[in-house]
């Protein structure tokens, strides 16, 4: 089955991409870059890396662009690239949130394809040990969620951080895996990558009253492994 992968370059996009080499003949991988901040579907820091990821893996890599938050313009944006991506079938990272999977099925039906979310209720344990004992290698690029403060930002996903995050939110398994954009992630190596994604520039922007921000990537170079 030819599928058509939504990539952010976060962790759960980047785990996701990796079980459908293994299943499926990926022919594109997909990038959705939205303008808006605040939209409630997409991924934003860092994604425009996910083409240097691409060509790593030789597989042809298409960014599509949102320029609103509007729900039903979101979805035909995504129901038009899903109908250029010459696929029988969509491939999406989604774990825990309802709405981001309804969303996301009604843009491939709309289109005529069928959508598989091969993470679908994992749970937060479960996905980060797979992560980190198939040495993937994942740093916070954004925290929203209250009081886990700006510290984070740029830190690699260790056993450490993670028993830091535990102890900042406490029974919040949502929290733990940032599915509800707790914080997001970029993804600088994995096991199918043939390059490290080596950061050189970077700068954090932080809004102390909203206590939130974002570590952005301004110049990494491919350091062949």
């Amino acid at each position: 089955m030819k599928v058509t992968c939504l990539v952010s370059g976060g962790k759960d996009s980047i785990l996701t991409l990796w079980i459908a080499l293994h299943q499926y003949e990926v022919v594109e991988i997909l990038t959705v870059r939205s303008n808006c901040s605040d939209s409630l579907l997409f991924h934003l820091p860092n994604c425009q890396y996910v083409a240097k990821i691409a060509e790593m893996l030789g597989i042809r890599h298409r960014d599509i662009w949102v320029n609103t938050c509007d729900i039903k313009d979101e979805i035909n944006s995504l129901k038009n690239a899903f109908m250029e991506s010459n696929a029988d079938a969509v491939i999406t990272g989604g774990i825990r949130s309802d709405f981001q999977r309804n969303k996301f099925n009604r843009a491939a039906i709309l289109a005529n394809m069928k959508c598989f979310c091969p993470l679908w209720r994992l749970s937060a344990t479960r996905l980060l040990s797979e992560l980190l004992n198939n040495k993937f290698r994942i740093i916070i690029s954004s925290v929203a969620g209250m009081g886990l403060g700006k510290d984070l930002l740029g830190k690699e996903i260790t056993k450490d951080v993670i028993n830091s995050l535990r102890k900042k939110v406490p029974d919040s398994e949502i929290s733990l895996i940032g599915e509800g954009g707790e914080y997001e992630s970029f993804v600088f190596d994995a096991p199918y990558f043939s390059s490290l994604i080596q950061v050189l520039e970077s700068k954090i922007i932080w809004d102390e009253f909203r206590e939130e921000g974002y570590f952005e990537i301004t110049k990494v170079q491919l350091d062949p492994k």
